[in-house]
Order: structure tokens, then sequence, then C-alpha cells
């Protein structure tokens, strides 16, 4: 992996040495398996080519196990400053339905640990899980909301198909929950984290101030590049200016052997369509209450915004109260600190129309 990240770092069609670093991932399957020598070296690495950002977020995602939380500490010292716990559930019998070897005790134990280690620390919950309430919801993200630092995402349960989950649905083992049950404990979860103060920045995201807003899952939403070593990636050919999607060979030993012998594991590059840029950059940004600025639009697209929305439809949505158009938003909870509002103007949504965006984008986009 630092092979072919120097070779991303080095490559001179990308002239990432002269751009800003501001966020680094290790995540993906479990990561914290990895070795903290292992995680200082990629840092090493990275900091020998690129300039870093002052306030870099280096998240890694854990597991909440007591085997982990021994190792928590040499993580934070090889460079670790934001920890993502996989909790999901306080609940032991659905942690197991969900396929989890921790338990709600281990996740609470590491937890509590991690926020005297870490900067910031966040986790995730999954509601709408088989055979959940209401009731059984609203009283796990109260405990979910007082064990939280300043982040916290909660996603809906989605059944993917092959997983163990899926084969269990198919066999009629357990069973989706009803769509209106889980669309009323999205709208719990939305209303108790306000409660509780936080701002729904994202449709699964939550954070109590702008400085706890994920820095790293913001670039994806707002179309910026980012390298993705023995993954995916977006990088823009500074030369002929087309963007690419980066795809990493699957097999570990197949990477393993294409870094040795090529310098990269990348198993293939597919160029990225303005379409394309247009379509990723409207669906992500309209997931966040940011929306989408009109001016960086324009500079990553060519085109301006109106130009590929149905006016008639959005000043339906803005009458609705499902839209905004405007030259800088009021709710600067919304908006990171890296990502400062442009002037030029640009639509986001209101929290009634971040419910209801599956829907509204068909209808919007005019691509």
């Amino acid at each position: 992996m630092v092979r072919e990240l120097e070779f991303y770092l080095t490559e001179p069609r990308f002239g990432l040495s002269h751009k800003r670093v501001t966020s680094v991932y290790f995540g993906g399957g479990t990561p914290s398996l990895s070795s903290p020598a292992t995680v200082a070296n990629v840092l090493n690495t990275i900091t020998r080519h690129v300039p870093l950002d002052p306030d870099i977020e280096i998240t890694l995602e854990a597991n909440p196990t007591s085997s982990e939380l021994a190792r928590l500490r040499s993580f934070r010292d090889a460079g670790i400053n934001r920890l993502s716990l996989g909790i999901q559930s306080f609940k032991d019998a659905d942690l197991k339905v969900l396929g989890r070897d921790h338990s709600a005790e281990s996740a609470i134990r590491t937890l509590e640990e991690a926020k005297q280690l870490f900067n910031q620390v966040t986790f995730d919950m999954i509601f709408a899980r088989p055979r959940q309430t209401l009731a059984d919801w609203k009283s796990e993200l109260k405990q979910a909301l007082e064990l939280a630092g300043d982040h916290l995402s909660m996603y809906q349960l989605s059944f993917e198909r092959g997983t163990p989950l899926w084969k269990s649905m198919q066999k009629a083992q357990v069973a989706n929950v009803d769509p209106e049950l889980a669309a009323d404990m999205y709208e719990e979860a939305v209303q108790t984290a306000s409660q509780h103060g936080f701002a729904h920045y994202e449709v699964s995201s939550y954070a109590r101030n702008r400085s706890a807003i994920s820095t790293h899952n913001f670039s994806y939403w707002q179309g910026l590049d980012y390298v993705g070593p023995g993954a995916h990636g977006r990088l823009t050919n500074t030369v002929t200016k087309q963007r690419v999607r980066t795809f990493g060979e699957f097999h570990p030993e197949k990477y393993m052997t294409l870094c040795e012998s090529e310098g990269e594991g990348i198993r293939k590059w597919v160029p990225l369509s303005s379409d394309d840029t247009l379509e990723e950059m409207i669906v992500f940004g309209l997931r966040t209450r940011m929306g989408i600025p009109q001016s960086r639009f324009k500079k990553m697209t060519g085109q301006e915004l109106d130009s590929v929305i149905d006016p008639d439809f959005l000043a339906l949505c803005v009458q609705s109260g499902f839209l905004v158009v405007d030259g800088s938003p009021a709710e600067l909870p919304y908006v990171p600190k890296h990502l400062e509002w442009e002037k030029g103007g640009g639509i986001r949504p209101t929290e009634e129309g971040l419910a209801r965006m599956d829907s509204i984008l068909p209808q919007l986009l005019r691509i």
C-alpha cells in the first residue's frame, strides 16, 4: 500500500505534491487489525511528499472489542486523532443478528476509553432492525446520544444481496421493517438528536459543532479529489483536466503482486464523463444541508448549476419548503470549517427536503 501511495503522490499527472491534504481515513474492513507501526508508516509516507493541513483529520475505523481497546493508545501515538467505532446497537441480541462480535458492555467501555484518548470520537448506530419497535429505538437512541461525543452517524438497515442478513431474509428468518415505521424512526432520530444539541448536517450524520463535521466524508460529498490505495479514488489529470475513477485490485495477493511489479495495484481507470461529474456533484451535494455552492459547481464542471436543474420543479420545491436558493446559508453549523460557503449562492435542502431527497432528485436533475 505504501508503494502505491507513493505512486499517486509523486505521479506528475495528478500534481498532488502541490495540494494540501485535509484528511486521511483508514477504513473499509477492519483497519485497526493492522499494526500501529503500519499506520505510522503510511502517515510518514504522506508527510514526505505532500503538505498537510494544520487541522488535518486522521481517522481510524475500529470495532468496539476488548482486544482493540488495548491498542487504542498505540494508534493515537501513531498519529490517529479521530476514532470511528462500529457500535451499531446497544442490544446484545440485535448485535448477534447483525453479525457483530462485540457486546453492548464492551462497546460502552471502548467508547468511554476512546473519548479519553482521542480529540474526536464518533460511532454509528443502525435503526429499522428486524423486530425493532419505535419504543425500542427511542430508548436506544436516548442512550446513544447521552454517550456520544461531538459526532454520531445513524443509518437505516439495508439488506445487501449476498450478505448473511440478506440470506436470512430470503429464508424468512428475519423480516424487513415496515417502511412507514422506518420513516418514523428516522424522524425520531432527527428530532431527538436536535434536542441533544446535534445539527443534522448530512442524511445520516450529526455533529454538535462545525469542528466535529467529518472533513473526509464531506470531501466526497462536495466532489473533491481523493486517493484510495487498495480501494478506489477520484483524481483529476492536471494536464487534460479529465477526472478519472481508479479501482484497486480486489484480491489481496494479486494486489500485492501488482504493487511490487508495477508500483501500483490499480485494476482499472475509468474516465468520468461530464454528465457523471454533474450528477455526482448534485446527488452527493444535496445529501448535505450545505447543499451545492454555485461557484464550486461551475469551477468543477464548467457549467452553471441552473443549466442542469429543472427550473419549474426547483420553484415547486422552494415553494413547498424542501429546497432553499440563497447567497449564504444561515445555518452555519452545517458548513464545515475547511469548506466555507463561497460567493455566488447555491441550492441546499431544508430538513424536510433532506428526508425526501430520494424522490426529489430524479425530477430535479435535467441531464
